[in-house]
């Protein structure tokens, strides 16, 4: 299975990995990186495996989603033999707003 990221979730992940490299050190900051890789291979091999996101059932497409740690949840969908991702999502920020600028 292919696996695309949407640039929304591309700058999401720039941006996690860079407060996490400030906050918390490289160290922590290659752990989210394999972290985020382990995911979505897992995904990859099962992409029915997250619930469906509820936030979005009123777009287009079939979210689906998974918590990926405490603080972050990856947001995706599957067309075909293509895994998208969508988002990555902070679960510590209000989910309605996060879920508006989901594409």
């Amino acid at each position: 299975m292919k696996v695309i990221w949407s640039p929304f979730a591309l700058h999401q992940r720039k941006e996690t990995a860079r407060y996490i490299r400030q906050e918390f050190g490289q160290k922590a900051t290659k752990k989210f990186h394999q972290n985020v890789l382990q995911w979505v291979n897992l995904i990859t091999g099962n992409p029915g495996m997250g619930p469906k996101e509820l936030l979005l059932q009123d777009k287009k497409r079939d979210f689906r989603s998974v918590v990926i740690s405490k603080q972050n949840k990856l947001v995706y969908y599957v067309e075909g033999d293509t895994l998208y991702i969508a988002a990555l999502w902070d679960t510590r920020r209000e989910p309605r707003l996060q879920a508006d600028n989901t594409k």
